[in-house]
């Protein structure tokens, strides 16, 4: 029930800030305040980007358990599953370079084993199970290659459908440490972090650069139903699924890198974004650690995150527009109960804000 008022209440906010506003930036920065308090959110952080450069900059609510510490531009968070854009796209550029084989054997790496050897009958639905009202099908350790876990084509046959499954895709930082030169810090450094200079950004707890991410780490905190509790920090170290702490604004500098050529020729950028075929035919909903969707017409390239009752985010892309939605939060209130089968991103009454504020899905680009 607490959703769908929150969804309600965003949407009337945003039909009284459309009569008012003369700009998609006004319409939408305007109803973000009371979106964060509807949604219990203590620490929000919003950029919207148009053509790079920032369209909307809002730095909401406060980044400590007593409230005097407002949030800033210099707040830092744990972005979960957004991590994935900056490895998949590591591995991308690595496998171009002829450093990393993508259609290498996971099985080269005995950690993949151990995965074998408990996995598939752990009990754990991504092996096989009901996830968020969807029967995943049964994993099974056959034969799958580092693409088609990039691409998260583990689960049934691999190289088929498409299953998100960010347990399996977080073996991946553990692969390329146990069989490759470089560990996977380090190869995510080489490729992206340094080279862009995205000095607001860690890379896990035992990153020895840029340590002052941490220092302006909004803690996480979980609303109960009363109330919003602090929680504990996540404790795990940088792999392939998550473990990037880091400001709105350094994804931004790796969004901008994205689009002006920076990281990749355009014909590159295609390919990043190109997702393998399902058995009918019909493109995949995801590719090299990126969720693809046409939705009424637009192109949407995206990545959401979710740490349970700690941390969310949205990393949202409209290439056609030149518009990126960046959206940052110490709490899973942005969090919108994803499908494992399907890439649904309009579920987010945030990023349905965004859509209506900007008019996207309702004109031509």
């Amino acid at each position: 029930m607490m959703k769908h008022a929150a969804f309600a209440t965003a949407l009337s906010l945003l039909t009284g800030a459309l009569a008012s506003a003369q700009t998609p930036a006004e319409t939408f920065e305007s109803g973000l305040a009371e979106y964060r308090r509807s949604h219990h959110i203590p620490s929000l952080s919003v950029v919207v980007l148009r053509d790079g450069e920032p369209d909307v900059e809002a730095y909401l609510g406060w980044s400590d358990d007593e409230g005097e510490l407002p949030t800033t531009a210099d707040t830092t968070y744990f972005i979960a599953s957004v991590t994935k854009t900056v490895s998949g796209t590591t591995l991308f550029l690595a496998d171009e370079a002829g450093e990393i084989d993508l259609d290498r054997p996971m099985a080269d790496a005995e950690d993949w084993q151990g995965l074998c050897d408990w996995f598939p009958d752990s009990g754990i639905p991504l092996a096989g199970g009901e996830v968020e009202g969807v029967i995943m099908p049964d994993f099974s350790c056959a034969g799958q290659t580092l693409r088609q876990v990039v691409n998260m084509q583990a689960n049934g046959e691999p190289g088929t459908d498409f299953w998100y499954n960010a347990l399996v895709f977080a073996r991946l930082g553990r692969w390329v440490d146990e069989v490759h030169e470089r560990d996977f810090r380090s190869l995510v450094r080489a490729y992206v972090l340094d080279p862009l200079a995205m000095t607001d950004t860690m890379a896990g707890w035992h990153d020895i650069q840029n340590f002052h991410v941490l220092s302006h780490l909004a803690p996480p905190f979980f609303f109960d139903g009363e109330r919003v509790v602090k929680q504990p920090f996540p404790d795990d170290d940088f792999r392939g699924a998550a473990g990037l702490y880091m400001t709105p604004m350094d994804l931004a500098r790796f969004d901008r890198a994205l689009d002006d050529g920076t990281l990749l020729t355009p014909g590159q950028r295609d390919a990043l974004w190109t997702p393998p075929n399902n058995p009918d035919g019909s493109p995949s909903e995801y590719a090299h650690g990126w969720f693809l969707e046409d939705y009424q017409g637009e192109r949407l390239i995206f990545h959401s995150g979710w740490q349970p009752e700690a941390y969310s985010a949205i990393y949202l892309k409209v290439p056609d527009r030149g518009l990126t939605l960046i959206a940052f939060a110490n709490s899973e209130s942005l969090w919108w109960h994803n499908r494992p089968d399907r890439s649904e991103i309009e579920r987010s009454d945030l990023v349905q804000a965004f859509f209506a504020a900007y008019g996207i899905g309702e004109t031509t680009p």
